[in-house]
């Protein structure tokens, strides 16, 4: 545990970091280019889920102040988002893939965040080993959609890990989060609609109480693709539904008035 923790402490003073996008990379911005982040061409890149759950988890529940986490962190993009566009600081991201962390750290230092973002790499089934208990006040999470045994998993690792559940389950990460919250703190994840009845099932296991929902439609009109899940540690029951949020407008192509302020 020392080693990691001192590697969490270090890791902005190891200079110096390409900031420039290499062989086989992508220099991509979001939010207005306030956030500018380095991806691999062909290893797992970001999707619209992680910039929707980000600006959810401060309009609906309020991560503003506080420290939070981002468990399986990637590239970095939640914590950025967070702390560029939406004014949080004290972000730790915490990620598993050396790869991805690296990349993480390059986008940190690349958006000059290294106030208010820290990054931990390791495994989030062993937070325990990794940080405090009840240490934190948020932790959000865009976890792996698909059950190992669902659909076809990718060849490339980095993709196959984020997409399937191979390296961590949904009851994974609810544990996790429990362990990290404090008494109130608050859980907000973002997870296919299709599996809403099993996300609801894991949250009450670990004693997260969902209290926020909203669902999340490709355009008006059409079911429900994803649902954005805001849960409280002891809270008592009681579920309040928002009204769907819509991705696209009737444009084929546009993102919605809700959306577009969101990433541009």
């Amino acid at each position: 545990m020392g080693a990691l923790l001192t590697e969490a402490l270090d890791w902005p003073q190891r200079m110096p970091l390409e900031l420039r996008p290499g062989n086989g990379e992508t220099l991509d911005s979001v939010c207005g280019g306030e956030v500018r982040v380095l991806q691999r061409r062909r290893g797992y890149r970001f999707t619209l889920d992680p910039v929707l759950l980000a600006h959810f988890a401060v309009y609906e529940a309020g991560a503003v102040r506080g420290r939070l986490m981002d468990l399986g962190t990637g590239c970095g993009i939640i914590p950025l988002i967070l702390a560029r566009r939406l004014g949080c600081g004290s972000i730790t991201g915490l990620e598993l893939q050396p790869r991805l962390f690296s990349l993480a750290e390059r986008n940190v230092h690349l958006n000059r965040c290294e106030r208010e973002v820290s990054l931990v790499r390791g495994d989030l089934r062993c937070v325990d080993r990794l940080f405090q208990k009840a240490g934190f006040s948020y932790v959000l999470c865009n976890p792996p959609y698909r059950a190992r045994e669902q659909g076809r998993i990718s060849t490339d690792m980095e993709k196959a890990l984020a997409r399937h559940e191979i390296s961590c389950e949904l009851q994974d990460v609810a544990r996790s989060a429990a362990y990290l919250l404090r008494g109130r703190g608050s859980f907000c994840v973002v997870y296919p609609a299709s599996r809403l009845s099993e996300l609801m099932a894991v949250l009450h296991a670990a004693k997260l109480e969902p209290r926020t929902a909203r669902m999340v439609h490709s355009r008006a009109g059409r079911p429900a693709k994803l649902v954005l899940m805001h849960a409280v540690k002891g809270a008592p029951t009681g579920l309040t539904v928002l009204p769907p949020l819509v991705i696209h407008a009737n444009d084929e192509q546009a993102f919605s008035r809700e959306v577009s302020a969101m990433v541009e």
